[in-house]
Formats: C-alpha cells, sequence, structure tokens
C-alpha cells in the first residue's frame, strides 16, 4: 500500500481552487464518493434534486464520473472510498465535512447540478471546488 502525502494532497488541490458559494435547496441529494478514514476528508459530489425528470440518471452518471476521476488519479486512488446514492447533505455533512459551529447541510455551499471536489482537513474549513 502507498504512503500517501495528505498534506501535499491538501495543498495542490486548495492551491487550484476558487471559491465558489450558493445555496442549497430543499429536495438537494448527493451523489459520487467519500473517503473520511484519513486526516484530510475528501468528497466527490454531485448534487442531484429530487424532483428532476432525471435525477436516477443524474446520480448514476455522477457516481461513474467520480469513480472514472478516482482511477486515474494514483493518490486519490489509494485512498478508501465509500460511494454515496442520494443521501441528503447534513448526512455527509456529519462525515467529517461540516465546518465547526456551521450547518452540517454542505448543499449550502454548492451549486445544484454540479459536481464538486470538498475537502476538510482537521479543524480548518472546508474547501469547496466547483468541476
Amino acid at each position: 500500500m502507498k504512503t500517501i502525502n495528505y498534506s501535499m494532497l491538501a495543498i495542490i488541490a486548495i492551491s487550484t481552487l476558487a471559491p465558489s458559494i450558493a445555496q442549497a435547496q430543499s429536495g438537494s441529494r448527493l451523489c459520487g464518493h467519500i473517503s473520511v478514514n484519513g486526516p484530510v476528508k475528501i468528497g466527490l459530489l454531485y448534487e442531484a434534486r429530487q424532483k428532476d425528470a432525471s435525477y436516477n440518471k443524474q446520480c448514476e452518471e455522477a457516481i461513474k464520473g467520480m469513480m472514472d476521476r478516482i482511477q486515474s488519479n494514483p493518490q486519490l486512488k489509494a485512498m478508501q472510498w465509500e460511494t454515496v446514492k442520494k443521501n441528503t447533505c447534513e448526512d455527509i455533512g456529519n462525515r467529517g465535512f461540516a465546518n465547526k459551529g456551521q450547518s452540517p447541510d454542505i448543499c449550502d455551499n454548492m451549486e445544484a447540478k454540479h459536481g464538486y471536489t470538498v475537502m476538510k482537513q482537521g479543524e480548518a474549513n472546508a474547501v469547496y471546488e466547483k468541476h
């Protein structure tokens, strides 16, 4: 098993991020993959809306697309991943992505129908990168 330099991974990811904040709407669910076993929590997530006619298709495509990202990156591939399929925004926030003192609804920091890389290390605020 490869040793992963989480600090370097975080620095690389954060250095390429541009802030993007949008308010979530009710009925949002997250699909993709999360890695929460290391010192850096990483989510490759897509915010889908339950009321959309293509909700199921969007979720399946997001899960596949995010797995393709994982498989194509050696550092990500070496991590342990869990599939997220139609989980609530609060559920994923409570898995280690919510900022201290803020709502666990991480979709408040995302825009529906877009993919995001969400990273959180320790007590630092989560960082969101829109794909």
